[in-house]
């Protein structure tokens, strides 16, 4: 009788391919945004000036001299927001995003997405003792060190919430 085990591993070989191959969230791509900047092609330390033309205005909710707030949806139960805040000197400081998805395995699905593309993008992420991952970089603007965080707090619906901060403030 010959030997199964070859026929086998090729077998669970091309399965863990095609389980492979399509493993990207369909959210991932709308919250990105672009591969510029920090988040979203806005780089921290940028003023309002440069960060407001990165978002699309129908979607501004609110605006003062200090802050930006967009309420994006995505599709039927699924949405998010997106919020800088900029200090008394024009300078972005912080870019929040948070993520409302009605199905929590597609929260898991696009945290993990995204502990990806910071771990390409920053080196690997931390894990805090608060449940929150962790990278640091630098602004190239300001100088100023740069913690990206991220946190899954999915509970009864899948939630996400993305944070670069500037350091110093």
């Amino acid at each position: 009788m010959k030997n199964p085990l070859p026929k086998i591993i090729l077998l669970l070989s091309i399965c863990f391919l095609f389980a492979c191959k399509n493993n990207t969230s369909p959210f991932y791509d709308k919250v990105l945004k672009s591969e510029k900047g920090h988040f979203r092609g806005a780089q921290i330390g940028a003023s309002i000036e440069q960060t407001k033309p990165l978002e699309n205005e129908n979607f501004l909710i609110d605006e003062m001299s200090d802050y930006l707030h967009y309420d994006y949806e995505i599709s039927m139960g699924n949405s998010y927001t997106v919020t800088y805040d900029f200090s008394a000197k024009n300078e972005l400081y912080e870019i929040e995003t948070a993520i409302f998805l009605d199905v929590i395995k597609d929260a898991d699905l696009l945290f993990e997405n995204f502990s990806d593309h910071f771990n390409k993008k920053y080196g690997k992420g931390k894990k805090e003792a608060d449940g929150y991952l962790s990278w640091n970089t630098t602004s190239s603007i300001s100088n100023s060190k740069i913690t990206v965080s991220m946190i899954n707090d999915s509970q009864s619906y899948g939630f996400i919430t993305i944070f670069v901060r500037d350091l110093s403030y």
